[in-house]
């Protein structure tokens, strides 16, 4: 199985900035944008009920319009199906009541939005780490239900 990552943040150029900072990092996972927490959370229960493979991390913004990141955070980690997928914040805001709510919530790391490319270097290897810890998590479930 591909790597693959759900991205969520409502900037396209935000998302571009991102990508490329991944590939300069070598980091190049299978990465599904959604445009906000609302659309990232339909592809997910949609996956669920086709019984498709779930993302091994979930990467989203705070702020962005129908449903914002730290929503999509508190429905992701009140659904059972869902609530094992780590997700990590990547935002432009540095409240402190924003990272405390994210990490309350069971964000697994708070990122701000770096300015310069080369500070994609921590976020890369964060989520390298929460993408094997996804795929460990895959392995297991599969090794727990046996082709038929």
């Amino acid at each position: 199985m591909s790597q693959n990552l759900l991205f969520v943040d409502d900037d396209s150029g935000d998302v571009q900035l991102t990508l490329l900072g991944f590939r300069l990092q070598k980091f190049e996972p299978q990465v599904v944008v959604a445009k906000d927490g609302k659309e990232a959370l339909d592809i997910l229960i949609s996956d669920c009920e086709a019984s498709r493979p779930l993302p091994l991390a979930i990467l989203t913004d705070i702020k962005m319009p129908r449903m914002d990141g730290l929503e999509l955070l508190r429905r992701v980690k009140g659904e059972p199906r869902l609530r094992a997928i780590p997700i990590a914040i990547l935002t432009s805001s540095d409240h402190e009541a924003d990272r405390k709510e994210a990490l309350g919530l069971g964000a697994n790391c708070y990122f701000m939005k770096p300015s310069d490319l080369d500070a994609y270097a921590e976020i890369v290897s964060r989520i390298r780490a929460m993408m094997e810890t996804g795929s460990e998590r895959e392995a297991v479930k599969d090794s727990s239900h046996p082709s038929r």
